[in-house]
């Protein structure tokens, strides 16, 4: 996708924070005085979706993010690059909005947005005026029920993913990323030391079907958790998250692969090339 960074404010903002958190947190407090509590509520829907809700009526914005449990290191075997590349996809369209329309109704909306694909997850998140929580819900929902696979956006995204391997990974005359090529020479377990990014022939060889079957079996609510925080009431998120995420159908989750890794016993001073 076409990254939407925030501003330089923004950003220092979300750099800064967890410090002061951490910081207030080591305060002494005087008189036994109890440290700030951060509502949260936590519940499952009958499809398997989680959902936290913490309000906060601070600022008056929402912040909507949806974790779903694929990421680098758990996608399946020879469908190296999947998770990365679904990152991509989500934003090519769905059943009621237009390719790109997910990103037009955010920042048209006064809003921020992006995702990343991390080793265990892949996660999507929007920032946006606290009326439009609804609307927020609603895409994030209209994408998890029907994302819009065709051969037009998979080849289209087949290329973009091929072209960020190839510009950061392939061309980096240091080494590339060390958090991605590390995990390769470090560990054993092919789950923990293949190709994160996307092996190239894995990428191509990617058939329509594939992509389909990908989608159905890790973006579904039961293998996914929605967050929302920020200046709402509980019962009007329930309300919503309720009317467009309950109706989703669940999916049949393939075993979690086993990640353990066998004792290094002695130091490994040849990098091995894991396909």
């Amino acid at each position: 996708m076409k990254r939407n960074y925030p501003s330089l404010t923004t950003t220092l903002l979300v750099a800064v924070l967890p410090c002061l958190f951490i910081a207030w947190n080591n305060i002494p407090t005087k008189h036994g005085d109890a440290p700030p509590e951060v509502p949260v509520t936590y519940y499952k829907l009958k499809n398997g979706l989680k959902v936290v809700l913490s309000p906060d009526q601070t600022s008056p914005t929402i912040g909507v993010g949806v974790y779903y449990n694929i990421g680098f290191r758990i996608e399946p075997r020879n469908r190296t690059g999947f998770a990365h590349l679904f990152e991509h996809m989500m934003f090519q369209g769905s059943q009621n909005l237009g390719k790109m329309e997910f990103i037009q109704l955010v920042q048209k909306n006064g809003g921020i947005l992006n995702g990343s694909t991390r080793f265990d997850f892949t996660n999507y998140f929007e920032v946006m005026p606290a009326h439009k929580l609804e609307t927020a819900l609603w895409a994030e929902a209209d994408r998890m029920r029907g994302l819009k696979i065709v051969q037009e956006n998979l080849t289209n995204q087949q290329g973009v993913v091929k072209n960020e391997v190839k510009v950061n990974v392939l061309n980096q005359p240091y080494g590339g990323f060390p958090w991605l090529d590390m995990p390769q020479y470090a560990n054993e377990n092919w789950y923990n030391a293949h190709n994160f990014y996307g092996d190239l022939a894995d990428l191509d060889s990617a058939k329509l079907e594939d992509v389909q079957s990908f989608f159905k079996t890790f973006y579904s609510p039961n293998n996914a958790v929605l967050v929302v925080t920020g200046d709402f009431t509980v019962a009007d998120a329930k309300n919503w998250v309720d009317k467009y995420f309950s109706n989703i159908p669940p999916a049949q989750l393939p075993p979690k692969p086993d990640l353990k890794e066998p004792p290094q016993e002695k130091e490994k001073d040849s990098p091995k090339k894991i396909s």
